[in-house]
């Protein structure tokens, strides 16, 4: 697997989690918590070793790949925030629901822009191989950050 259908399939599980999150009954508080939760660590893991690896490897190439993931860091980093500010409050109260609306509309924002610009400069600016060792250095990376989140 090369790194773009990594991070393609970890958008859809964020997707997919976003879909169950709203298909969750009004009062089914802890499921959406819980919901929350893995979203949120999902999120983590996928930014850090997609910025550490991924948007390194861009960066590293002169030219507009710089400042494609000078943008998606920059996201990343409001997500996060959004993430931050929802994470304190009750799931039952309403600006939780304004808040995880907001966090919707921004992540899959991003990936419509990771998944478009980003992936075709990738595509374009590295080898098939280079592709699939990003993958793999990924998901340990993804791997190493799962184990301290447990710890």
């Amino acid at each position: 697997m090369d790194v773009l259908s990594l991070l393609k399939k970890d958008h859809d599980t964020v997707k997919s989690l976003f879909a169950k999150f709203e298909s969750a009954g009004k009062n089914a508080h802890q499921m959406k918590r819980e919901l929350f939760e893995q979203i949120r660590r999902d999120l983590f893991v996928h930014s850090r070793a997609e910025e550490e690896i991924f948007y390194a490897a861009i960066k590293a190439r002169s030219g507009p790949g710089r400042k494609l993931v000078s943008e998606a860091s920059r996201e990343h980093r409001e997500i996060d925030e959004l993430l931050r500010r929802t994470a304190h409050l009750k799931v039952e109260v309403p600006q939780f629901g304004d808040r995880f609306a907001a966090l919707m509309e921004d992540v899959e924002h991003h990936i419509d822009e990771e998944e478009g610009p980003v992936f075709q400069f990738a595509k374009e600016s590295f080898p098939a191989e280079q592709l699939v060792e990003m993958a793999t250095d990924i998901e340990e990376r993804k791997k190493a950050l799962g184990r301290r989140l447990a710890a």
